[in-house]
């Protein structure tokens, strides 16, 4: 029979730290084949290209980064564009600044995906909305999936509980919420990752009085699938 402390593990699991010999520190969080990390670049620090079989996902939370994919060098700012490194293509980073730099990497493979990405692997926003009354969301997509920042409102501010078919992950990079998996409740602070399998019932609430912030990733896209199907489109054309 499955403890408190079990149950919680599966949806919000115990964050492992990785310390690497140039400074970076990542806490690393895993469901099934998926792994987010949360890194943290030191000052004038190179992280060396590398590749792996996993596709990799990425976003700068706070400071900016030279972000290198393949041949393609861009600089990234906070929550302003997120980059593909699909499998076994060299991807590598540099912090020339002298602040600290905070990232968000998602690592995953499933042999059934197909892991697609811009030509020059580093997406723009695709659009901000409302997706509730006050709770502004802002997408990035590409065809197999769908990054959406959230920001929810503080006094009450929530996403009603709700399950869908498609896979979600969570993090939060400001301030706090309530955040419910499955029956399974936990305070959301800066870092802390959630992971929803398809049909697990999910739902927020920000009962503080400051405005949080969260990043949600979904495979498939669930929001912007019209945009999904206009990119198969161009590419068959």
């Amino acid at each position: 029979m499955k403890t408190e402390q079990d149950v919680k593990e599966i949806y919000f699991p115990t964050p492992k730290l990785i310390e690497w010999e140039n400074g970076v520190r990542q806490y690393s969080t895993v469901r099934g084949d998926t792994e987010v990390l949360m890194s943290y670049v030191p000052p004038h620090t190179n992280v060396e290209p590398h590749q792996h079989k996993e596709v990799q996902i990425g976003m700068v939370v706070s400071g900016e980064l030279s972000m290198t994919v393949g041949d393609v060098t861009k600089k990234m700012t906070a929550l302003e564009s997120a980059y593909i490194a699909p499998p076994h293509v060299p991807h590598g980073a540099r912090n020339e600044t002298d602040q600290e730099v905070i990232a968000i990497d998602i690592k995953r493979y499933k042999a059934d995906e197909t892991y697609t990405s811009p030509e020059d692997y580093f997406l723009n926003i695709f659009k901000t909305r409302d997706l509730l009354p006050g709770m502004e969301v802002t997408f990035f997509v590409e065809d197999w999936i769908e990054i959406m920042l959230a920001k929810i409102p503080g006094n009450g501010g929530e996403m009603p509980f709700h399950k869908h078919r498609n896979e979600q992950i969570g993090i939060c990079i400001g301030g706090g919420y309530d955040m419910t998996v499955e029956g399974c409740t936990v305070d959301m602070t800066f870092g802390t990752a959630y992971f929803c399998e398809p049909r697990e019932d999910h739902g927020a609430i920000n009962r503080s009085e400051k405005e949080s912030q969260s990043i949600n990733i979904f495979f498939p896209p669930r929001y912007n699938r019209a945009k999904t199907k206009k990119i198969k489109a161009d590419e068959s054309s």
